[in-house]
């Protein structure tokens, strides 16, 4: 087609009216766009006036690869001033002929006209002389004018997708890769037309997750980009710590330094500026600290799973639960399971894949077998999950290898009352005991044969220590009947010295020793003790009226402690 092209000259001097032929670029995808259209020579595009809006890397089943661009400036510009090239690339025109760019309008550049036109039929299109293939693997797509770097986008090959193609998210941010997302468009692409990913950031950053990198160093990662040299000391504030000093890792990263020891809940930042200028007057987030030592152990255990499709049971599958007995919030990123190593050393190994997954006091994490899905828990799947029936170790890790819980389990921990322990969980009774005592685990009472994601059907909860010398039986009286409510009863004593060596025992009211709890072990100023109501073949005792008996002798300083207690042992009916 042909269009007037106007020169406006100053006054008393002749006007020159040029008629060239140009090709009119469609407004908002629609060709035919009427009317004249004015180039104003005057003005050359500053980067950031044309951007790439969409590149198609990788067509399939067919198709061209294709770069649109977008003018989002208030001019418009002849498209025979700009050319292209990729990382290796010189650059190369993408006109060979005035043509016209007008403002908020976009255009297509082609590999194969006939390719593209067969599979986006109707899409007006350029296609210059000369081409550069976008590679599969990752390449960058560089917009010249006169020299000058318009626009740019640098994308990994782990973005790229058969048949769809790379759409920018916000025409007004910058080309970084987060503002781009595959096209979700059921044609796999929009050349010519408003992107599928099309959205306009018009909010402030968010502070998505703030990691402890030590005692007095915090990790504070943004939702996007920041303009992380107008955030400030003075701006970060955990409770009533400030912060002294802010170092940028990234364009969305920032390391925080604080005078003293950060153990707050979490942290807020004042005025954050995204990259386009959007403001967030505050954000905040919880803190998530490394764990250590026993901060998350073994919970529950299912390692003989329901799996026939005909027994009339809904199929299970194998997994072991993490509990965070900590009373703060915990990262898990790195964190892994194992078992026991081979004869070289290697270990059936399964990571929590991702970041950026804190687990809060009380919350649970599942290592389940590929497939599990639980709406109460992050699930971690793997091929080396695989749980022995006749026992295995678990054992979790930081990321640094440091070995946080480590339970060896045993089919014999189950209660002696199920009689077929197929489908029924490990449960663990205290958290806080140890994870290798068979009497600190029983068997799930849980409707569904365990209660992954949700509290042990069997647990104590709610322990509170001795304030002094003495002894505590809860709950009393108990019902060992297998129903979820006191099951177990807690024996709980502190002692005079912070070491000593301690016999427990259980006596009916005729003197006969029913259960020896400990027979002699080295204990701390207090210890707690569990109870099933069994005696020492595992048979049920009736019920009654029992006497707990513990003794505690500290030899360095001839200290003797003797504890006597009644404990009721009921049944519910």
């Amino acid at each position: 087609m042909r269009a007037l092209f106007f020169i406006l000259v100053p006054a008393g001097l002749a006007v020159c009216l040029c008629v060239l032929p140009i090709r009119a670029q469609p407004l908002g995808g629609v060709s035919g766009a009427a009317g004249p259209i004015r180039i104003d020579l005057s003005v050359s595009p500053q980067p950031g006036d044309i951007v790439i809006n969409e590149i198609y890397p990788r067509p399939f089943p067919s198709g061209s690869e294709f770069i649109e661009l977008f003018n989002r400036s208030v001019h418009t510009f002849d498209l025979q001033d700009l050319t292209i090239r990729d990382a290796s690339s010189s650059p190369f025109p993408l006109s060979e002929e005035e043509s016209a760019f007008a403002p908020g309008t976009y255009t297509v550049f082609v590999a194969d006209d006939i390719a593209f036109s067969n599979r986006f039929a109707g899409v007006p299109y350029i296609a210059p002389a000369r081409w550069a293939s976008l590679n599969n693997g990752g390449d960058a797509v560089i917009l010249e004018s006169g020299g000058v770097v318009i626009d740019s986008l640098f994308y990994a090959g782990s973005t790229v997708e058969a048949g769809r193609s790379l759409e920018r998210i916000d025409p007004g941010a910058p080309s970084d890769p987060y503002n781009f997302a595959l096209s979700i468009d059921t044609s796999g692409a929009t050349p010519g037309a408003e992107n599928s990913q099309y959205a306009p950031d018009v909010s402030g950053p968010a502070l998505s997750f703030v990691k402890a990198f030590d005692d007095t160093r915090l990790d504070l990662y943004f939702n996007e980009p920041v303009r992380t040299g107008a955030i400030f000391p003075a701006s970060i504030r955990v409770e009533n710590l400030v912060a002294r000093e802010v170092q940028t890792l990234g364009p969305n990263r920032l390391r925080v330094f604080f005078a003293g020891s950060v153990t707050g809940a979490s942290v807020a930042v004042e005025q954050v500026s995204d990259l386009r200028g959007n403001i967030s007057e505050r954000v905040s987030a919880p803190i998530s600290y490394r764990p250590v030592l026993r901060d998350i152990v073994v919970n529950e255990i299912l390692y003989e799973p329901l799996a026939d499709d005909y027994d009339g049971f809904a199929n299970q599958m194998e997994f072991v639960e993490f509990v965070n007995r900590s009373a703060r919030r915990i990262y898990l990123d790195g964190i892994y399971r194992t078992r026991d190593p081979d004869e070289y050393g290697d270990a059936d190994t399964v990571r929590v894949q991702g970041r950026f997954i804190g687990l809060e006091p009380g919350e649970y994490l599942l290592f389940a077998a590929a497939g599990m899905e639980n709406e109460n828990a992050p699930v971690v799947t793997g091929k080396g999950l695989t749980l022995l029936n006749e026992g295995d170790r678990i054992r979790i890790h930081r990321e640094d290898g440091e070995v946080l819980d480590d339970v060896r389990y045993d089919p014999s921990w189950h209660h002696p009352d199920v009689l077929e322990t197929r489908g029924i969980t490990l449960e663990r009774i205290d958290v806080d005991g140890s994870g290798n005592h068979p009497q600190n685990w029983t068997s799930s009472v849980g409707p569904d044969g365990g209660t992954p994601g949700l509290p042990n059907s069997i647990r104590i909860a709610g322990k509170d220590l001795l304030p002094e010398r003495g002894i505590q039986i809860t709950p009393n009286p108990f019902s060992p009947d297998r129903d979820g409510v006191d099951d177990i009863v807690r024996i709980r004593c502190t002692f005079s010295s912070d070491i000593s060596r301690i016999r427990a025992l259980v006596f009916d009211l005729a003197g006969n020793q029913v259960r020896r709890l400990v027979a002699s072990r080295l204990v701390a100023e207090s210890v707690e003790l569990l109870w099933n109501g069994r005696d020492d073949a595992g048979r049920r005792l009736r019920t009654g009226i029992y006497i707990a008996f513990v003794e505690a002798y500290d030899a360095r300083n001839n200290v003797m402690d003797v504890f006597k207690a009644p404990i009721v042992l009921a049944r519910r009916y």
